[in-house]
């Protein structure tokens, strides 16, 4: 069972869930509240979206060993599951029954809003885990993109299935006020996020699968750039996300009154911004780099929580 529990990363499973919640009740159901709008903390539908969400990233754990099982052996031999806890047979019907239940899920929730996107949305993410394990994470780039996007699409899929909610419930009318926009522009704000530390995050990961993955004939950027270039794209990509970022926190969040934000984003995110630069130059060694892959899912659990902050912003402005 011990293994089954690594193979699946339960921990960041539940990490997910964890991300999603804060988003829903931190940010949509703050703004909801504010509008006076009935509230259901608990549907179906978002029953559903958890459902669906936890069981893909969990079968595209699994999938992801299941291809991996050659690269980890040199990478990470102490980590290797599948072929030799699990065997292959096991761990394909296990990713395989993962993604039916998801997708199930996800189309049981797409026909309930009735909305082809979100069905398409639960259809798409599953084929992009299978193929960036099979093939694209070898790739130049591919790979860490196809991962961000998926965390990112985690995200946004909080608000976006709250938006169809709302038509469902209100019809029309919804679109004479700026609920939508309003749920889309936090919700965005945070899937940015997600998904350029998630790029971060993957790029430094394949710098410490640097050797694993040469043996393998994989064009990851590190390979095909070099580790310093790859960490002065690292650098660049993390300046754009403070630069983004502090455009959101000084122009875009505006309340009445706000004690919060200005310093949550020097403490939440320029400091441990700054503590990631430090680590990321000093980095010689593969436990260096694993170092830092752990410290940026800090970050990204910090940045998240700033939903908590948002939930209380909203309730002493409206």
């Amino acid at each position: 069972m011990k293994k089954y529990i690594q193979l699946l990363r339960v921990q960041n499973l539940l990490s997910l869930v964890l991300f999603q919640v804060l988003i829903y009740v931190g940010v949509v159901m703050a703004i909801l509240s504010a509008y006076n709008l009935t509230i259901s903390y608990l549907s179906i539908e978002i029953i559903l979206l958890l459902v669906a969400s936890v069981s893909i990233a969990a079968a595209g754990y699994v999938v992801n060993d299941y291809f991996d099982t050659k690269i980890d052996a040199i990478n990470k031999p102490e980590r290797v599951i599948v072929g030799k806890y699990v065997s292959r047979k096991q761990a394909a019907w296990l990713f395989q029954s993962l993604f039916v239940i998801g997708i199930g899920s996800g189309i049981t929730l797409a026909i309930l809003l009735k909305d082809m996107t979100a069905g398409f949305i639960f259809v798409v993410i599953p084929g992009l885990l299978w193929f960036y394990s099979a093939s694209y994470k070898r790739q130049f780039l591919i790979g860490n993109i196809i991962v961000g996007l998926c965390a990112a699409t985690a995200i946004f899929l909080v608000g976006y299935i709250q938006s169809l909610l709302l038509v469902k419930e209100y019809g029309a009318l919804i679109h004479y006020t700026s609920i939508i926009p309003e749920i889309f522009q936090w919700v965005g704000g945070f899937s940015l996020f997600a998904f350029l530390l998630t790029v971060l995050r993957e790029m430094v990961k394949d710098i410490e699968d640097v050797e694993g993955d040469k043996e393998m004939e994989c064009r990851t950027v590190p390979i095909v750039w070099g580790v310093a270039k790859t960490k002065i794209l690292v650098y660049a990509i993390s300046v754009l996300s403070l630069g983004l970022l502090a455009y959101f926190a000084f122009f875009k969040i505006q309340f009445i009154t706000d004690n919060v934000t200005e310093r949550y984003f020097i403490f939440g995110i320029i400091m441990p911004f700054l503590a990631f630069f430090y680590l990321l130059f000093k980095a010689k060694t593969k436990q260096d780099y694993s170092q830092i892959s752990t410290f940026l899912k800090f970050m990204m659990l910090i940045g998240v929580l700033y939903s908590v902050f948002v939930y209380y912003l909203f309730s002493i402005n409206f």
